[in-house]
C-alpha cells in the first residue's frame, strides 16, 4: 500500500457530504469504487453504484435539507470513522437532528465502503421524540462538544467547495431549512 498522507481520506468524506448536502447524488457516488458497499442503517446494502444513487436521490427527496455536524474525523489505516449529529429539515417545516456514527472503508482514494450506524426513522415520522441529550458527542457531566463547523467551512473557505457554490451546487441548508449563510 502506498503511504497515506494524513487527512487525506478526512477530507474526502467532508467533500463526500459535501454532495449529500447538495443532493448530487451523481457526485456522492462518484466518489466510490466500482465494487462499493454502502449501508444506511439496517437498510439492505447497495452493492453497485447505480444502487446507491437510487438509494440516496430517493432518500434527499424526502427531505428538505441536512447538516453534518461532525464532531470527530479519525483515520487508522484505510478507514475514517466519523461521529456527528445529523440535521434533518424535513417536507413539513420542522426538523430533528440524530445521532450517527460512519465507517468510511477507502481503495486508494476511492471508498470501498460506507456503513452509516443510525436510525433515520424520525427523519420520516415526526411523532418520534429525541431527547436533547442523544448527541454522539458529549462529554462528562453530560456538557457537549462543541463542534468544530468542518462542513460550513468547507462551503465558504474551501476552494472546491466554494467553487461548487458558484456552480449552484451548494447545501440545501443555504436555501432550505435554517438558510445558513454560507
Amino acid at each position: 500500500m502506498a503511504e497515506r498522507i494524513s487527512g487525506v481520506m478526512a477530507k474526502s468524506v467532508v467533500r463526500l457530504f459535501a454532495r449529500g448536502e447538495a443532493f448530487d447524488s451523481a457526485g456522492f457516488v462518484s466518489f466510490f469504487t466500482d465494487k462499493p458497499v454502502y449501508q444506511f442503517g439496517n437498510g439492505e446494502p447497495c452493492l453497485d453504484k447505480p444502487a446507491i444513487k437510487e438509494s440516496v436521490t430517493a432518500f434527499f427527496a424526502g427531505v428538505d435539507a441536512l447538516y453534518h455536524d461532525i464532531k470527530t474525523l479519525t483515520e487508522v489505516g484505510d478507514t475514517v470513522f466519523v461521529e456527528m449529529d445529523v440535521m434533518y429539515w424535513r417536507k413539513d417545516g420542522s426538523s430533528v437532528t440524530l445521532p450517527c456514527a460512519d465507517i468510511v472503508r477507502f481503495d486508494g482514494d476511492k471508498i470501498q465502503e460506507l456503513r452509516i450506524f443510525m436510525d433515520a426513522g424520525p427523519v420520516f415520522n415526526a411523532s418520534v421524540l429525541i431527547p436533547a441529550a442523544s448527541s454522539v458527542m458529549t462529554v462528562g457531566g453530560g456538557g457537549r462538544v462543541t463542534p468544530p463547523g468542518f462542513m460550513k467551512d468547507f462551503f465558504s473557505k474551501d476552494p472546491e467547495g466554494s467553487a461548487r457554490v458558484t456552480q449552484g451546487l451548494g447545501p440545501k441548508w443555504a436555501v432550505a431549512g435554517p438558510k445558513w449563510n454560507i
